[in-house]
């Protein structure tokens, strides 16, 4: 079978995907974030896979049809991409994803902002490998690439320190500003600029942004120093720009509240994780979307795919698309899989997607 055409079934769970927003949708799609799986899964050391372009859209589509998961993402460490390419040290390792070199963050006193500057993104550390990334995507599934970036928060928390960034926040608010202000206007709004020129066709900026998240934050911290960033994105790119993966609002006393500021920097649809959907119920989320009119997606957790029994994971995940599924307008999600996930729960999951997630049901 020629590469080049060997990943377009992928093409019918992208339609799906689409269709999910109108509630036209034959069943409900599975998406899932399988990066932690690679190097266990390819046999490869993680280092040399997040260097190669090629190795990281293969391997991941492989693993999608092993496990029947729907919708393939496109793979990367994202948190790090914009962070290295202004100078920020990574540590790389053999068996899990690289991460920030955190004992030694790029912005360690206030005079170090001013190496926050546009890099020359066809240089700059791993951005042509992101470029080569999408690239090999949209030729072996024939789909306009969804682009993932590191929303403000999260990027200024990698290369100050999430703890002093908050301290920066409580203290020295001028200085947060500049911070957030900087890594906004001088490396993120030119970056997405840089891609939106590669690939004028992607369908979303899609920012990943966690450590924006209850109780790392507060509410306060989220509608001031937070929200008003991505804000500033989406009216320098556009409505594309979204930012979808804040949680906690299980600790929130009105979690509608922090609902509504998420809807602020990701008005496209409504997003509840585990361990947040197990605390509050689908049915929250459920309501919060009908209540806005939004498609619904809903994430069973990393660490209870892991423990739990297949029959557990099932039962879940049965109850999640039964409540969330009404209406056809539901996406589901598999949480960044852990390595070490028995394969039969993995299964268990996207059998119940399957066998619920269909119209009749």
């Amino acid at each position: 079978m020629n590469l080049e055409k060997k990943y377009y079934h992928f093409q019918k769970g992208y339609q799906k995907a689409v269709d999910t927003v109108t509630g036209t949708s034959d069943r409900v799609p599975v998406y899932a974030q399988i990066c932690e799986l690679l190097p266990r899964e390819m046999k490869i050391s993680a280092k040399e896979i997040f260097h190669d372009a090629k190795s990281l859209n293969i391997g991941t589509f492989d693993i999608c049809d092993k496990y029947g998961i729907d919708i393939h993402t496109v793979e990367l460490d994202t948190y790090n991409i914009e962070a290295e390419a202004i100078g920020q040290k990574l540590r790389f390792h053999d068996d899990i994803m690289p991460d920030i070199d955190r004992a030694h963050p790029l912005i360690q006193d206030e005079s170090d902002i001013k190496k926050i500057v546009t890099p020359d993104f066809d240089t700059a550390g791993r951005c042509s490998l992101v470029i080569d990334l999408y690239n090999i995507f949209e030729e072996l599934t024939g789909v306009n690439a969804s682009i993932a970036f590191c929303s403000p928060f999260s990027l200024a928390a990698n290369i100050r320190g999430i703890e002093t960034l908050i301290m920066d926040m409580c203290l020295n608010p001028k200085f947060a500003h500049e911070l957030m202000t900087r890594v906004t206007e001088e490396l993120l709004i030119p970056w997405l600029e840089y891609l939106k020129n590669k690939f004028p066709h992607t369908p979303a900026f899609m920012g990943a942004d966690a450590l924006a998240s209850l109780p790392i934050v507060n509410i306060k911290i989220m509608d001031e120093f937070i929200a008003p960033y991505v804000e500033k994105l989406r009216e320098a790119i556009g409505s594309t720009v979204c930012v979808p993966n804040w949680t906690g609002e299980r600790y929130a006393k009105n979690p509608e509240e922090v609902m509504d500021i998420r809807l602020r920097v990701n008005p496209v649809f409504v997003e509840g994780q585990d361990p947040d959907v197990e605390a509050l119920g689908p049915e929250f989320y459920k309501a919060y979307a009908e209540k806005h009119d939004l498609p619904l997606l809903l994430g069973v957790g990393a660490a209870f795919l892991r423990a739990g029994t297949p029959e557990e994971v099932f039962n879940r995940v049965k109850h999640y698309v039964k409540v969330g599924g009404k209406n056809g307008r539901l996406w589901f999600y598999l949480c960044n899989i852990a390595p070490g996930t028995p394969m039969e729960n993995i299964k268990a999951a996207v059998y119940a997607v399957r066998k619920y997630g269909n119209n009749e049901n």
